[in-house]
């Protein structure tokens, strides 16, 4: 930074020799005048960029204790070194207590006058750096709350506080803007140097900066809108970029809805083909918030394809529905909740298929899919449908394991009189006898044993029903048990179990 310093003296060769020391002790420190007396400084001091004063103590019409204290009441972050004599020791202590920085003996020592001037400039730097933070700690309290809801001395303070900067001297704007790749806050700062206007710009969330520029008396309503053009076209090419602006407010109380105008406009761009494109809230148009249209089209195709299993035809109709969405431009809240419609579905099919999703796999896909992670609408169709299609490759490998277990249970209900080794059955679906009895076990809750027992079972009690008189070893020997015994174990077994599921 610079320091701007001014040198008060009412001896020419004094203060001239100073300001020369000041000048030669480097370029941050800038000589902005040389006063032969506080009226003169007083004269000019409105339209002085100034940050220190040296001045002396004995001087004729005004001492320096009088300017200093006149110099205060005006300007009261301008700092203050004393030049004294040693007779002059008591006023250069008395001007320590008003909160000057130091004071410097006659004839001035280089050295020293070089501390004084790093620690001078060290201490107004970190008071600008402390300035800045607050300013930025309030401008976001303000962009991401309520005032209505905040307590009132937060707001009172913090309007107070940012009402100093130039920032909000006037009007100002919020601007959204959104990449991929994410820009680094000094690529941006690049960017924005085009607009030779005071601004100040905050990550907000991962590719998202919001910024806040100043829009001057001399400018007009479309000035925030042609600045933010400004910015999209020095964003390089490769850099996917959607803005969104809000329109003119004054006082820093309404930063909230600002940014809740540029949140629309951006919601509403966010839809645009290509790689760059914005839009600002005063040319807005209207779009749906109800998500049941959106719903309603899920109903009528992608559902029953689900329902059926007829998974291309799922593909297809979740496709076609993106693309109506698109058209609609949905909100985010409406759109996100739609997109977790979708996924609700096709998780309620693999559970009711007893299909676990596989390990890692998010259930939350209302968060992981909101509108708002993506930097446009393609990128988020590109997402959802790449997470929707692994979803039904998972439903389509459940379905072609549900026909394994179908085959097996058909060959079961054919040749029930047999004997089914369990080798047998796998050699008739291609499978090894362990994984075929895994696979049967996770789809129809029983083991294949119990399975061939209950169809046999079933077979036994026909047989009773259309002939009575048939003994129990002969009505064993026709449903494939050769053992009277064993037949009559399994038969008695049976009847307990369904006598246990009757109500």
């Amino acid at each position: 930074m610079i320091v701007h310093i001014a040198v008060v003296d009412d001896e020419e060769k004094i203060r001239q020799g100073l300001a020369k020391l000041i000048e030669m002790t480097g370029d941050e420190y800038k000589i902005v005048g040389v006063y032969s007396g506080g009226l003169e400084l007083l004269g000019e001091l409105g339209s002085l960029e100034l940050d220190l004063v040296f001045t002396d103590i004995k001087m004729p019409q005004m001492n320096g204790l009088q300017l200093i204290e006149q110099v205060q009441r005006r300007r009261p972050k301008v700092k203050f070194a004393v030049l004294s004599g040693f007779s002059d020791f008591e006023f250069a202590r008395g001007a320590i207590r008003q909160g000057v920085e130091d004071y410097l003996l006659k004839p001035v020592d280089q050295d020293e006058l070089e501390a004084l001037l790093r620690r001078v400039k060290n201490n107004l730097e970190l008071e600008r750096y402390r300035k800045a933070v607050a300013a930025e700690e309030h401008i976001r309290l303000l962009l991401g709350s309520d005032v209505r809801h905040l307590p009132g001395h937060m707001t009172e303070g913090a309007g107070r506080e940012l009402s100093q900067i130039g920032l909000f001297r006037e009007h100002f704007a919020v601007v959204l803007l959104r990449t991929d790749p994410e820009l680094t806050g000094e690529r941006l700062a690049f960017y924005m140097e085009a607009w030779n206007r005071e601004h100040r710009s905050f990550v907000w969330e991962p590719r998202q900066s919001v910024i806040v520029v100043a829009i001057g008396k001399g400018d007009h309503d479309d000035t925030a809108r042609g600045i933010a053009s400004t910015l999209l076209q020095r964003i390089p090419h490769a850099v996917q970029a959607r803005i969104g602006v809000s329109a003119v407010h004054q006082g820093p109380l309404k930063l909230r809805d600002a940014y809740l105008e540029a949140e629309a406009a951006m919601q509403q761009v966010w839809y645009e083909d290509g790689i760059k494109a914005m839009n600002d809230y005063l040319h807005l148009s209207r779009r749906p918030e109800d998500v049941s249209g959106l719903l309603r089209l899920l109903d009528k195709d992608f559902r029953p394809a689900l329902q059926l299993l007829d998974l291309p035809r799922a593909e297809n109709a979740l496709r076609g529905w993106l693309e109506e969405a698109g058209k609609l431009r949905p909100a985010w809240p409406a759109l996100s909740e739609a997109a977790s419609a979708v996924f609700g579905l096709l998780r309620g099919e693999l559970s009711g298929r007893q299909t676990r999703l596989p390990a890692g796999e998010s259930e939350d896909e209302q968060l992981r899919l909101s509108p708002g992670r993506f930097v446009s609408w393609h990128t988020f169709t590109s997402e959802l449908m790449e997470s929707a299609s692994a979803l039904l490759h998972i439903l389509k490998e459940a379905r072609q394991e549900n026909r394994v277990v179908e085959t097996v249970k058909a060959y079961v209900q054919e040749h029930y009189t047999e004997e089914l080794e369990l080798q047998r059955l796998a050699d008739r679906v291609f499978l090894t006898p362990s994984y075929l009895s895994k696979l049967f076990k996770t789809e129809t809750g029983e083991t294949i044993t119990d399975y061939i027992i209950s169809v046999r079972i079933a077979h036994a009690k026909e047989h009773l029903i259309r002939n009575p008189a048939l003994k129990t070893y002969e009505v064993g020997e026709l449903v494939g048990y050769g053992d009277p015994a064993y037949f009559n174990k399994v038969f008695k077994k049976g009847r307990r179990t369904d006598a246990q599921r009757i109500p």
